[in-house]
């Protein structure tokens, strides 16, 4: 996740820097121990059909879902690894019967509960119940516009109910984030949807790009390609900025490609000057880029870990069956801790290696069989990746 808005910020403002790295410390360090974060898919279904759903959730709920008693039990796993913040997703999870027992015991535990939902179970009396579990904040899908969503999202007054949702979250206290998943489909939906978000007041606008997993797995066709991705981004970046210094609207997050990075890297340096641009930069290596199965994993519904929430390929153990501390040593753990040795073709030889990390393994495996191969969705191009040559005399 890219924190666009408060990077621009310490472009713009010199002293944020330090206040940025204060507030979010481990955004910004590898772990001691364990997992800082943990994607958990409470539940397999959904009552929506989205057509790049990475959870592949159905319509019907599962008999093979965690139990009641192996979900608190895995909460104090979590707790004992050094989890400090669980976001509860699905599937849809508020059609878990126990969900709001779940969060509260995570609270309980020390962990910073979030909710991932599609929002339209959340009425104000749904959204007074999680603020006094401990929920901190919930991220709500929506797609486009109201027509555009309701079709494609699979359910008619989705986007009103959704955006009533966000608007019961914030009148309970909860920061609330509007999330789109942009792809060649919808497009033409994300500035309406930014001012929308701006309009109803959202904290954050969360733009993430299409990652070929579970239902979205065959949807490659439908990702922009990455020169139409970095003209989006630059989109983001103009109006992050024209936000910034107006101080309205959300702030922007992007997610789904760490090549967002070093663009917006490039962006400060044309936009600022050199001592921006460094700022910007250290916060950027003291992120490291992608860190799937190092500062973050994923449990689906059933127990299995992967990874993280979108590469369900990779199975590094079951907690029914295993103690999460034996399943965190999953050898693949070790190999993603120092990826940039792996890494092949055009991520390996990156000047920017160490800024992204290779952005997501799970297009590089879907397209080219190979989890070291380069990200075909990498934003940059070949002349800006390429490592400066020494001049010679």
């Amino acid at each position: 996740m890219l924190m666009v808005s408060d990077l621009l910020r310490v472009a713009r403002e010199p002293a944020s820097s330090a206040a940025l790295e204060q507030r979010s410390p481990d955004r910004y360090a590898a772990p001691t121990r364990g997992v800082p974060v943990v994607v958990w898919n409470v539940v397999g279904h959904c009552n929506l059909t989205c057509p790049h759903c990475y959870a592949s959730a159905a319509r019907e709920p599962s008999a093979h879902d965690l139990s009641p008693a192996e979900g608190l039990s895995l909460l104090g796993e979590l707790a004992a690894a050094g989890t400090k913040l669980v976001i509860f997703s699905g599937g849809e999870p508020l059609l878990r019967k126990d969900l709001f027992e779940l969060i509260t015991r995570a609270r309980g535990l020390g962990m910073v509960p979030q909710l991932s939902s599609n929002g339209v179970f959340i009425d104000d009396a749904v959204a007074a119940r999680l603020k006094q579990a401990g929920v901190a904040y919930v991220g709500i899908s929506i797609d486009g516009m109201r027509d555009f969503n309701d079709r494609y999202r699979g359910l008619s007054g989705g986007f009103a109910r959704a955006t009533a949702g966000i608007v019961a979250a914030k009148r309970a206290g909860i920061k609330t984030g509007l999330r789109i998943t942009l792809s060649k489909i919808n497009q033409g939906e994300l500035e309406p949807l930014l001012c929308h978000a701006t309009e109803i007041g959202v904290d954050r606008f969360y733009v993430s790009h299409l990652l070929y997993s579970g239902r979205a797995f065959r949807m490659g066709q439908d990702d922009l390609r990455p020169d139409e991705s970095r003209a989006a981004l630059e989109r983001l970046f103009e109006r992050a900025l024209v936000q910034l210094e107006t101080g309205t609207g959300p702030d922007i997050v992007t997610g789904g490609n760490d090549s967002d990075g070093p663009a917006l890297l490039a962006f400060t340096a044309r936009r600022f000057d050199g001592e921006a641009a460094a700022r910007v930069e250290r916060l950027l290596l003291l992120r490291r880029g992608n860190s799937a199965g190092e500062k973050i994993v994923n449990i689906d519904h059933t127990g299995n870990v992967h990874p993280d929430q979108f590469w369900k390929a990779a199975v590094l153990g079951n907690v029914r069956e295993q103690p999460l501390s034996e399943i965190l040593a999953h050898p693949l753990r070790a190999q993603l801790a120092e990826r940039e040795r792996h890494l092949t073709g055009r991520c390996g030889s990156c000047r920017f290696i160490a800024h992204c990390r290779g952005s997501h393994r799970e297009r590089a495996l879907s397209l080219h069989r190979d989890v070291w191969a380069p990200d075909p969705a990498c934003v940059m191009t070949d002349v800006e990746i390429a490592v400066p040559q020494a001049r010679t005399a």
